[in-house]
């Protein structure tokens, strides 16, 4: 048998190098591939059975009756945004902060109806209301068991709502361009809550991974409230016995979102 020609031995080499790098890299990515910082998008759909009602009364709002009562319920909306967030890998275990900025397709209720009848000045009546947040934040933390290409993991934080959520009725007298009275409802939820819950990670062997996820969020009950009107003078006057009452159930909602994100250390050591 005879001996390999030189060119032969650096082939041989070459591809001994190759295994030797191939083998390394392998090594250093099961080392701690969830660790570093994170950013990406989320989209998802979000449901809720939450409720609020109000009802204007008092002696001018007797003869009335129903027709100065209101109540809507929430369903569910499409949420989306971005997600930010740092990981810290010891061994197999991964903990780490995130934060969430997201856009909810707001439910609201508006009713508009024009009355004639007798026990309240005539004109039209509208009435609004917002049952889920336009927008939220998410700053919380995770921690999970890092895989070598996936991350199940549990996480639980601060929810944070913005905008205006309340209930409202205003009058608009007959030819007027705008309202000149306004009863102003409680918030139909709390501006700051909790959410917690649960999902997976899957790595694409990159810098890329894509994530499943649960959430329930809640947000309390919101004030109720009895207010009184709130407009030109001459105009309340003619609802000075009438006040608008409102009432909200607890919010609560089920967030389920598809994730895909961007590592920045590149499932590098």
């Amino acid at each position: 048998m005879s001996a390999p020609t030189p060119r032969g031995w650096r082939v041989r080499a070459a591809a001994a190098l190759l295994l030797a790098s191939l083998a390394g890299a392998a090594a250093a990515q099961s080392d701690n591939p969830w660790d570093g910082f994170y950013a990406g998008l989320n989209a998802g759909g979000a449901s809720t059975g939450t409720c609020d009602s109000w009802s204007a009364s008092g002696t001018g709002m007797q003869a009335g009756g129903g027709a100065f009562a209101h109540g809507a319920c929430a369903s569910g909306g499409f949420v989306g945004g971005l997600q930010v967030g740092e990981n810290f890998q010891a061994r197999r275990l991964v903990f780490g902060w995130g934060a969430d900025f997201d856009a909810w397709t707001a439910k609201g209720r508006n009713q508009s109806w024009t009355y004639t009848g007798a026990g309240a000045p005539a004109g039209t009546y509208s009435a609004s209301g917002r049952l889920t947040p336009a927008d939220f934040a998410i700053l919380g933390a995770r921690i999970g068991y890092g895989g070598l290409l996936w991350l199940p993991y549990v996480r639980g934080g601060a929810l944070i709502t913005g905008a205006a959520h309340q209930d409202g009725l205003s009058y608009t007298p007959p030819g007027a361009a705008k309202s000149a009275a306004e009863f102003s409802g409680g918030k139909n939820y709390d501006s700051v809550g909790w959410v917690a819950g649960g999902g997976a990670e899957w790595g694409l062997n990159g810098p890329v991974s894509l994530s499943l996820e649960y959430l329930h969020a809640s947000l309390g009950r919101g004030s109720s409230t009895s207010a009184g009107c709130t407009g030109a003078p001459v105009t309340c006057a003619e609802f000075a016995a009438t006040t608008l009452q409102s009432s909200h159930g607890a919010f609560s909602s089920n967030i389920i979102r598809i994730g895909v994100s961007y590592w920045f250390g590149y499932w590098n050591p």
